[in-house]
């Protein structure tokens, strides 16, 4: 009687865990960990959050030039990285709207950004048309991370909250508009094929 997994070919998992890919997961597992550090009240704890924090950005830089360099592109980590980036990013800024950091509006704007960008990235995926990731999401998720690194690092400095409040809010929202400045950029390259789609559902 054949095995119900006998369709299953030698060394998927090697294909699924590449090196580039696991750097992927790594950063998406320590996120949880980041989060429950930078909730401790112990200086210790803040500025090992701030290391982990740290050591995931780290992993980002590397693994698309890992992938490059050991010829292990693969579509699940091209829409993986991403992905993670996302998570690990958002949930960091609603942590520090949590603890009254950053303003909740903030966060929250970053997450409608996101929504909107990827919605149109996925009726794209829908009718045939990869709209993929370029140097504007790089620059956005830079500027994103510069302001949670700064973030974490007062914290762990232990400055009063209402100057990192003051300071780390003009951040914020300087990153915010940058965000929204690349999204509506990104939505005008888009512009042709999306009012074409909205013609055709009419």
């Amino acid at each position: 009687m054949p095995s119900r997994f006998a369709h299953w070919e030698p060394g998927w998992i090697e294909t699924l865990m590449t090196v580039p890919n696991a750097l992927t997961f790594s950063r998406l597992l320590l996120t949880p960990l980041i989060i429950y550090l930078a909730y401790l009240p112990d200086t210790l704890a803040r500025w090992m959050a701030l290391g982990l924090f740290i050591v995931a950005g780290l992993s980002d830089c590397f693994d698309g030039f890992l992938a490059r360099r050991l010829n292990q592109i693969s579509p699940l980590g091209t829409f993986l990285d991403p992905v993670v980036d996302k998570i690990v990013l958002l949930s960091l800024f609603f942590v520090l709207s949590d603890l009254r950091l950053v303003p909740l509006w903030i966060s929250l704007l970053m997450l409608t950004r996101e929504l909107l960008v990827d919605g149109v990235r996925s009726a794209g995926a829908l009718t045939g048309r990869l709209v993929g990731a370029n140097f504007m999401g790089k620059t956005k998720a830079t500027l994103q991370s510069i302001c949670i690194g700064v973030g974490l690092g007062m914290w762990a400095l232990a400055w009063p909250e209402e100057t990192i409040r003051l300071w780390l809010s003009w951040l914020a929202g300087l990153t915010l508009l940058a965000a929204w400045m690349f999204a509506f950029v990104f939505l005008w390259w888009q512009r042709d094929w999306l009012f074409e789609s909205s013609y055709q559902g009419e």
